[in-house]
């Protein structure tokens, strides 16, 4: 009987420890088109500086999905979605202040990040593939940079 007890509670550690690990999603309620990774400066003020992912949204309804953070190089932020003259596009800035999740869930290159998102009240993740590297980019002032 204590081998039966033994053998169950170590299956219950193996599997509550595969509970961490993030599914990633293959299909998704919304749409996106291609990503870029920028850097950026502020020229008055070097210090002020980070980078941003970009992705052109094709379509996305916000009653079926609702996006919340990008995973890239290691860190997180959450992601805007803004209307422009390029037509829709989710933003997330990395700046120098940028909190890591504790632990990255996530093994990824320099071309890949990670959209979470919730879908039916629960939090799923996507894997983008191909972000491109523009080159960086230099404002005047951050008030030139908020307005782009």
């Amino acid at each position: 009987m204590k081998k039966y007890i033994y053998i169950l509670g170590l299956s219950l550690f193996i599997l509550s420890g595969c509970g961490s690990t993030k599914k990633l999603e293959t299909t998704t309620p919304f749409s996106l088109g291609e990503a870029y990774a920028q850097k950026w400066s502020i020229s008055q003020s070097p210090k002020d500086g980070g980078y941003e992912i970009v992705v052109s949204v094709l379509s996305l309804e916000n009653d079926n999905a609702n996006l919340k953070n990008v995973y890239y190089n290691g860190k997180m932020a959450p992601i805007s979605i803004e209307l422009t003259d390029k037509g829709i596009i989710g933003i997330a800035e990395f700046g120098a202040v940028v909190e890591s999740p504790e632990e990255f869930p996530f093994d990824l290159t320099e071309t890949q990040a990670v959209i979470s998102y919730v879908h039916k009240e629960k939090v799923k993740y996507y894997q983008i593939n191909g972000i491109q590297q523009n080159l960086p980019i230099s404002y005047s002032s951050l008030e030139e940079k908020e307005a782009r």
